[in-house]
């Protein structure tokens, strides 16, 4: 596999770990309301979990 999908898919997991990462500093520091930062964080999650898998998938090919 070359390295352009390899940047590809780091450059999403990145991407997609950010808003995460906002939203636990929103929950622990600024008290924002957790029923919606859980559910924003479950979104994120499921979409890392995709970028992830696609990655295993591209790496056994």
């Amino acid at each position: 596999m070359n390295h352009e999908v390899w940047q590809l898919i780091i450059e999403f997991g990145v991407i997609l770990m950010s808003p995460i990462i906002h939203h636990y500093y929103l929950w622990r520091y600024k008290k924002a309301k957790k029923s919606v930062i859980f559910q924003n964080i479950k979104i994120y999650a499921c979409l890392d979990a995709l970028i992830g898998i696609a990655g295993i998938i591209l790496a056994i090919h």
